[in-house]
């Protein structure tokens, strides 16, 4: 039988009552984290799985990675501020301090940012019903703005709790304004470019643009710049106050693409001919289903050095590229059999030369 003055004396310990304390701390630590927060979650899981929003399902399986994450931290700071009493060295308590100080604002942010995806889920959600493309592009940024605020107040959280003056800090780069300024011109030139774009709408993410010699499909469109991705797979960065001094030709929102060339037939070719070719051009443009029947040109248009030309003009009704050939290539192939089954002969650049009758040779 265990001697209760034994026992006594072993509760009466500091370092062992401590050890048993910081003991059921842990205890409690991995109750929360394994029992409580797990089936609080996992009901509230089957809760949000059967609404119609994303960003609840999200939150219930975002957060709890976050609470545990932060009892953990708690459990180890309780169990370190019980043994700082016996560290007389006045910078453990400080280190240990200002460590789960950083470690908070942490895991504190992280928790932000989980609540400002779920936000910006159901903001997508919402602005995916509308028709406004200014609204597909809220999300984003306020996704950016939102993360970028949180972590900023973070930092300054952070600085006046370890001791430093946020304050003083105000009022340091106010002494410097002038050359934080102009250190910041471009940063502050691409943000009100972003602005101009976000209200003016030039484009959005995945349209096909071309500005200057950059060519390419919108990947992302940021604060400080805009990403492209070209037809060569390469990606450009281009800044946005660029862009907003800059012509911007979106293909994406033409609802037609054209189709413009000419046709070179021989000077032989009879009067009555060329008309009965034109004819038929158009008479394959107006059976083509995927031409455009609102507007089209077919003329003889010019007496070229080595041809007779006939111009043709029409529009196909896709803006997909593939097809857009696929139609074009099933004019050229048309026209090309009309000419054969007329006898109407292409012409390729030549010349004529005449030799008059050389005098005779007296000699």
């Amino acid at each position: 039988m265990v001697n209760k003055d034994f026992l006594v004396h072993l509760i009466e310990n500091e370092y062992i009552r401590k050890g048993l304390i910081a003991l059921l701390v842990l205890f409690f630590a991995f109750f929360l984290r394994r029992v409580a927060v797990q089936k609080i979650f996992t009901l509230l899981g089957k809760i949000a799985g059967k609404t119609k929003t994303k960003s609840d399902d999200f939150l219930t399986e975002n957060i709890p990675p976050v609470i545990n994450n932060f009892v953990l931290v708690v459990a180890i700071y309780i169990i370190a501020s019980l043994f700082k009493t016996d560290i007389s060295h006045p910078l453990f308590k400080k280190v240990v301090d200002n460590v789960f100080l950083f470690i908070v604002v942490f895991v504190v942010i992280r928790f932000f940012f989980v609540l400002i995806d779920s936000f910006v889920i159901l903001l997508t959600e919402w602005t995916a019903k509308t028709k406004s493309p200014l609204d597909d592009q809220i999300a984003i940024v306020a996704r950016k703005s939102l993360k970028v605020v949180t972590v900023i107040l973070g930092i300054l959280f952070l600085i006046q709790n370890m001791g430093y003056s946020v304050s003083g800090l105000i009022a340091s780069l106010g002494l410097g304004g002038l050359t934080v300024a102009l250190a910041a011109k471009d940063a502050v030139s691409n943000f009100f470019g972003s602005i101009v774009i976000l209200v003016d709408s030039p484009f959005k993410i995945g349209d096909w643009v071309k500005m200057g010699s950059v060519e390419g499909v919108v990947e992302e469109i940021g604060f400080r710049s805009t990403k492209i991705r070209t037809f060569e797979k390469t990606l450009i960065t281009v800044p946005n106050y660029k862009i907003a001094n800059e012509s911007i030709e979106n293909f994406s929102n033409r609802d037609r693409r054209r189709i413009k060339f000419t046709i070179g037939i021989e000077y032989s070719t009879p009067p009555e001919k060329v008309e009965s070719v034109l004819k038929g051009i158009k008479s394959l443009i107006e059976s083509n289903e995927g031409i455009a029947k609102d507007f089209y040109l077919v003329n003889f248009t010019t007496f070229a050095d080595s041809w007779l030309e006939i111009f043709v003009y029409c529009f196909t009704t896709t803006t997909n590229w593939k097809k857009y050939l696929e139609i074009k290539e099933e004019l050229n192939l048309s026209i090309m059999k009309l000419l054969e089954s007329k006898k109407v002969n292409f012409a390729f650049p030549s010349q004529s030369i005449y030799i008059e009758k050389a005098p005779e040779n007296n000699a």
